[in-house]
């Protein structure tokens, strides 16, 4: 896989996801993901991003 940005290699690794919801902060650790070696953007694939997806809805939907 290439960076979408750069177009440099990718490797996985695991990272720690964090996000800002309402009065809150999620945070996920240990996510997968494809990490540029140029850039260092990231990249989550369609099921981890759908996963992280329901967790900040449910997340959203219980302080709101």
């Amino acid at each position: 896989m290439k960076c979408g940005i750069c177009k440099a290699g990718m490797e996985e690794k695991t990272v720690t996801y964090t996000e800002d919801v309402a009065e809150g902060v999620i945070v996920v650790r240990h996510v997968p993901a494809q990490i540029c070696t140029a850039c260092g953007n990231t990249w989550y694939s369609g099921t981890v991003a759908a996963e992280l997806e329901k967790l900040v809805d449910c997340f959203a939907s219980s302080v709101g």
